[in-house]
């Protein structure tokens, strides 16, 4: 089966053609559903797919006919993308993310119907007020991330995933491969935005992290947890006008800051709290995926039970995670 999957995140967009399970074409546009929230219209969105799926096509000498089914998943199914689909409640596994998807006609992205994947919420509350909102959380997107992962890597529940990126995420998965939770940090898209576009600028290479610093990754986490994440944030600053420490270390530093309020989120949390004793599965990009490793590491100790995901299952989870959705979805309704 010739099959795109489309992957919307909060900045990026990633596109990938499989034959079967494997990837065969791709393209990556640097545009996600922060362009509608910033211009208040998905025009861009929608023109950024666009060209992201003829891009992807051509990579793989294929056109839109030869397609015989197109998943979208992520951000783009929510109120800020081009088709919002209700988020439905945990637990959530293939074949009620199959049978909530909803195929739609968007000739304006590609002349294909496109199969949308909701996003996953956690059972809310009887009382759903501000006393209660520490136990809510949602995910759009790594729901079938975590399909992916389970398929490749050939797991079985019950499991924490932890998939950082522009957001962090932390999934709990049962013993039936359901997820049953989630829990949402900003981590990501807070450490780029501090890091390009405020004073820290000038502190912090635009590469950013060009290498992981295990021992300031963690002396920045340290700091976090002692004087919170404003003041820590600062003291990159300071380090440039008083330590000579390269930018890298300053970037590794700042990093361990910011992560290390996601660390005390999961440690904390009534949405998603980590088991210690239950076996903990690292994804996300590098090197996010390692600098999270790192954290728990320091923070669990001999308690630890981490491994890290290698680099072909994290680009292929999420494309491996649509086509199940997909198939699945084809054999309830087709």
């Amino acid at each position: 089966m010739l099959l795109m999957a489309i992957d919307g995140g909060t900045t990026n967009t990633r596109i990938r053609v499989l034959k079967d399970e494997k990837i065969i074409g791709k393209a990556h546009v640097p545009v996600g559903v922060r362009n509608t929230a910033i211009a208040g219209c998905n025009k861009e969105l929608v023109e950024g797919l666009r060209e992201g799926v003829h891009m992807a096509l051509a990579s793989a000498g294929l056109t839109e006919k030869d397609l015989q089914l197109v998943v979208a998943s992520g951000m783009l199914t929510s109120n800020v993308g081009i088709m919002e689909i209700p988020h439905i409640s945990t637990p959530a596994g293939v074949k009620e993310l199959a049978a909530n998807s909803r195929l739609v006609e968007m000739p304006e992205v590609i002349n294909v119907p496109i199969l949308f994947i909701p996003g996953v919420k956690n059972s809310c509350p009887l009382r759903q007020d501000v006393d209660e909102l520490e136990a809510m959380d949602i995910m759009r997107g790594e729901e079938t991330e975590t399909i992916g992962i389970l398929e490749l890597k050939k797991i079985r529940g019950p499991i924490t995933l932890i998939l950082p990126g522009s957001h962090t995420k932390v999934v709990r998965v049962n013993e039936h491969n359901q997820i049953t939770c989630c829990l949402t940090t900003m981590g990501g898209e807070i450490f780029g935005t501090l890091a390009t576009n405020t004073i820290l600028a000038d502190s912090v290479p635009s590469t950013l992290v060009s290498e992981l610093d295990r021992e300031m990754l963690l002396n920045g986490a340290a700091m976090s947890r002692k004087v919170g994440l404003t003041r820590g944030c600062f003291f990159t600053r300071i380090m440039s006008q008083f330590i000579p420490f390269d930018g890298d270390k300053r970037a590794n530093f700042l990093l361990g800051v910011v992560l290390g309020q996601d660390i005390i989120a999961m440690k904390n949390s009534k949405a998603c709290r980590l088991c210690w004793g239950e076996k903990i599965v690292i994804g996300g990009p590098s090197p996010l995926r390692r600098a999270i490793y790192y954290l728990l590491e320091e923070e669990m100790g001999s308690k630890a039970d981490l491994s890290v995901l290698d680099d072909e299952t994290v680009e292929m989870s999420t494309a491996i995670g649509a086509r199940i959705i997909g198939l699945e979805h084809l054999n309830i309704f087709c």
